[in-house]
């Protein structure tokens, strides 16, 4: 064991090894225990390491009561892999609190409001720069984030999604805008309006590389938009770490390459609408060595894959009318779909 498999271990396994811990050494301790604060969680959501709560307008964090115990060393243990793992213990727990507490401070416009677009733009390597701690530095810090969840008025956050750059954040601002408009707007009016609106200065090119990193074709291009295009969620990438952020719900999903793709009469980048019951489960499958889908397995293997969803009980109807509307504005289905069967 090292310390960085302990930094990247889930929050059940990380339960586990501090509780066999405590279980071995409690019969001749060699520490003594004190808590980080007294914010104890006894009822933990499923896969998250604690809850945030607001009290007094300020921001705190609730936790297991493992992730607040501080060891202070008392003497030299005889087996020095327990003071070690004391260590560990000691060091996670304290990376932990004062990377969320410094978070409340730095994206409080977003805590408040849980929207996105409120979030200030920050690299990990700054945060480090404005917060430094004893013995954190950017591989500790990435290796902390990338498992690490925590609830908020029932929703489950990954630390790592609370790191944005500029350009994300932008973006978001930027389709947040265009979904507002009564009208398609050309780029240089959207220029305008981030500029009044929003104090953000971006160059035309920008906004239009901005705008096609998250599907929104251009104002004289509206005919390209699906229906339902704003009911979708926001551009995912596939892989495991973003399968908590999709529901165990009915609906619709969409799939796309990172390269355009030669239809009959336009580009796109999508390459499969699908359906299901759970939209967690079936798209977790396309996560698996072998897709049915001999198309869908080829793209796998050649690009990155995206997806994004739409919960929806009449997901059958809509996936018909998502291949179809595709299909009389591309001139075909998308390359991994077949025409659904009426």
């Amino acid at each position: 064991m090292i310390f960085a498999n302990v930094l990247e271990m889930k929050i059940d396994k990380y339960l586990n090894y501090v509780d066999k811990f405590v279980n071995v050494t409690s019969a001749d301790p060699f520490y003594g225990i004190s808590h980080i604060d007294e914010r104890i969680l006894t009822k933990r959501p499923k896969g998250v390491t604690g809850i945030v709560v607001k009290e007094d307008n300020e921001f705190r964090f609730c936790a297991p009561e493992y992730i607040k115990l501080d060891f202070e060393l008392l003497w030299e243990p005889g087996n020095t892999k327990w003071k070690h793992c004391m260590n560990w213990i000691n060091t996670k727990n304290s990376f932990l609190h004062h990377v969320i507490t410094n978070l409340f401070v730095l994206q409080r416009d977003f805590w408040q409001t849980q929207d996105r677009k409120t979030m200030a733009p920050v690299l990990q390597k700054e945060f480090l720069e404005k917060f430094p701690f004893p013995y954190l530095d950017a591989s500790r810090l990435s290796r902390l984030l990338s498992n690490t969840y925590v609830s908020f008025n029932g929703t489950k956050y990954l630390l790592r999604d609370l790191f944005w750059n500029r350009r994300k954040v932008h973006t978001c601002i930027l389709e947040h805008v265009i979904r507002q408009q009564a009208y398609r707007v050309k780029d240089h009016e959207l220029q305008e309006i981030l500029k009044r609106d929003h104090g953000i200065d971006l160059s035309v090119r920008s906004i239009c590389n901005y705008r096609q990193s998250v599907g929104i074709p251009a104002y004289n291009k509206d005919y390209l938009c699906i229906p339902y295009d704003n009911c979708f969620s926001k551009l995912l990438t596939l892989h495991n770490k973003s399968l908590p952020m999709i529901p165990k719900k009915a609906g619709v999903y969409e799939i796309s390459i990172d390269k355009d793709i030669r239809y009959q009469n336009i580009y796109s980048r999508v390459i499969y609408f699908g359906r299901s019951n759970n939209l967690r489960n079936r798209i977790q499958s396309y996560l698996y060595n072998n897709i049915k889908n001999s198309v869908l397995e080829r793209h796998r293997k050649s690009h990155e894959l995206f997806i994004r969803y739409f919960v929806t009980h009449q997901h059958i109807q809509v996936e018909e009318e998502l291949l179809r509307r595709f299909r009389d504005t591309c001139g075909s289905l998308p390359v991994a779909n077949k025409l659904p069967k009426r």
